[in-house]
């Protein structure tokens, strides 16, 4: 869905010190709440297939990798109404190539957003942006061609974690894993254990409060737990673990680590509906499998939002685009 989606990268770390296993092999507490999604629109506004969402404070941030006019969707809440949009899609210097992650400063001020086409970070101004049709963004970093962040998390100006990729100039290849990188200095720092399983693709979310990394793989049924220092802590395989990397069957689509809670949104299946997920499963912060949500629409991203514990997703449905979920009854 963000950049690089449609191969799926990754090869998240272990720095293996203690780990818990958990073999998650009785996920036998489904629950229904396919009645519990609220729908909402976007106003008169367009969104192609294979948007992102993001939660941030009072805003929703829709990002449509697609479009040819403005990429990001601002939304406020609780109204649910669309503030306006900015970041012009374009080749030039004040606009976006190809989009990928998005984060905003700490005092909610600005918003940022990764070009992988022109290797820079835009960075704008949420309410001038938002007035001003001629806006011009400032560049907060850039990055190189041969190794940069993917799927990047924002902790602070000196710390945030992402997917890495590093380009093989010989061979035209790339190498994925877990990652540490610095907006101010550029500094990639690899977390990854040499020893995972080989091929293992995956994505992940992080609790900032309690200091964790949840991976969830794309080709196995596994979800693994780590510090932010890369140490692994909890290792739980599903019922359809296998030893290997599986080819057909796609698994973890989606991540939020929440108070509490693991959401993780998961597919299971093979097929023209694989890369989006109809059920989420519900996991405490050790790897302790709680129960799975079914939703019984494909979501394609979710994101979180605390303030209100509501869980916000696009969907691949016919009636269905933007909804949302109250978790204050359902967890």
């Amino acid at each position: 869905m963000r950049f690089f989606n449609k191969i799926l990268l990754i090869v998240l770390p272990v720095l293996a010190v203690s780990c818990g296993h958990l073999g998650d092999n009785s996920l036998d507490k489904d629950v229904d709440i396919s009645q519990n999604v609220i729908p909402f629109e976007l106003d008169t506004i367009s969104v192609g297939n294979g948007a992102g969402i993001y939660s941030f404070g009072s805003m929703i941030v829709v990002v449509d990798g697609h479009a040819k006019d403005r990429i990001l969707t601002i939304i406020d809440l609780p109204s649910l109404k669309v503030k306006g949009q900015i970041a012009q899609f374009g080749p030039g210097p004040d606009e976006i190539t190809v989009p990928g992650a998005v984060f905003i400063d700490n005092s909610g001020k600005s918003i940022s957003i990764f070009d992988y086409g022109q290797l820079k970070i835009a960075t704008y101004d949420i309410d001038s942006a938002l007035v001003k049709a001629d806006y011009s963004p400032s560049i907060k970093a850039n990055f190189n061609n041969r190794q940069f962040p993917d799927r990047y998390v924002h902790v602070n100006d000196s710390i945030g974690f992402a997917r890495s990729i590093t380009m093989d100039p010989k061979s035209r290849g790339y190498s994925q894993g877990l990652c540490k990188y610095n907006i101010t200095t550029g500094e990639l720092t690899e977390i990854s254990d040499p020893e995972r399983m080989a091929g293992l693709k995956s994505l992940f979310g992080i609790s900032l409060a309690d200091s964790i990394i949840a991976e969830g793989a794309t080709n196995n049924d596994i979800l693994n737990i780590y510090n932010f220092k890369g140490e692994l802590l909890h290792k739980t395989e599903g019922p359809d673990y296998s030893s290997e990397v599986m080819k057909d069957k796609v698994f973890f689509r989606e991540i939020e680590v929440i108070p509490h809670y693991i959401l993780a949104s998961y597919s299971g299946r093979e097929g023209e509906n694989a890369y989006s997920a109809d059920r989420i499963r519900v996991y405490k912060h050790d790897g302790s499998y709680v129960k799975t949500l079914i939703v019984g629409k494909n979501i394609t991203d979710m994101a979180y939002n605390q303030a209100s514990n509501k869980l916000f997703c696009i969907f691949n449905d016919e009636n269905i685009q933007f909804g949302y979920i109250e978790l204050d009854d359902i967890l």
